[in-house]
C-alpha cells in the first residue's frame, strides 16, 4: 500500500479511538491488514519492459506523488479545529506509515552509514533494550504478510484504483 493509503486509515482510527496509545497501536497493526490485501505495486521497480534507462522514472514519480499526498494528510490533520484530535491524527499516522519506515529504512541505514560513530553508537545502546530484534521481527512479518503469504498480484492501476477508493472511503468515514 502506499503511505497515503496507511495515513488515511490511521487518521480514521484516531476519529473513533481516542487513547493515543490505542490509537498508535492500532494504527501500527493496521499497517499489516492492509498490506495483506493485494494492492498492485508488487512489480514497481522490477518491471522487464522497461529500459533500463527509464527504470526508476516510473517509481520516482508514483512516491513523489505519494509523498504529496502524505504532506497534504499530514497537513490537513494539523490544521483541524481542535488540539486533541489533531494529536491523535498525527499520532494515528505516525502508527500507520511507521512499519514501512521501519522495514526499508532502516536497513538501508545501517547498510550504508554503519561506519559513522553514531551509527556504531545507537547500535551499542539499543543491543540491551532488544529494541533490534524487535526490528527484525516486524520487518519479518512486514515481508511475509506483504510479499509471501499472497504469491499473486494485481496490476498496478486497479491496485491504484483501490487505495484511491480507500483513502477516500476513510476520509469521509473519519470526518
Amino acid at each position: 500500500m502506499f503511505l497515503t493509503t496507511h495515513a488515511a486509515a490511521g487518521i480514521l482510527i484516531s476519529r473513533y479511538v481516542h487513547d493515543p496509545a490505542a490509537v498508535f497501536g492500532l494504527s501500527f497493526a493496521s499497517h499489516f491488514v492492509l498490506d495483506f490485501i493485494p494492492h498492485g505495486d508488487e512489480h514497481l521497480f522490477h518491471d522487464e519492459e522497461w529500459q533500463v534507462q527509464k527504470r526508476y522514472r516510473r517509481p520516482i514519480l508514483i512516491n513523489l506523488v505519494d509523498l504529496t499526498g502524505l504532506v497534504i494528510l499530514i497537513l490537513w490533520s494539523i490544521n483541524r479545529p481542535g488540539e486533541t484530535a489533531s494529536k491523535l491524527m498525527v499520532i494515528g499516522i505516525i502508527g500507520a506509515i511507521l512499519p514501512d519506515f521501519l522495514s526499508f529504512l532502516f536497513p538501508v541505514i545501517h547498510q550504508r552509514f554503519s561506519w559513522l560513530f553514531l551509527m556504531r553508537w545507537l547500535y551499542a545502546i539499543t543491543k540491551p533494550t532488544g529494541l533490534r530484534y524487535l526490528i527484525r521481527g516486524q520487518n519479518w512479518i512486514h515481508r511475509v504478510l506483504h510479499h509471501d503469504l499472497i504469491r499473486r498480484d494485481i496490476p498496478f492501476w486497479a491496485g491504484l484504483s483501490m487505495q484511491v477508493a480507500m483513502v477516500a472511503a476513510f476520509m469521509v468515514f473519519g470526518r
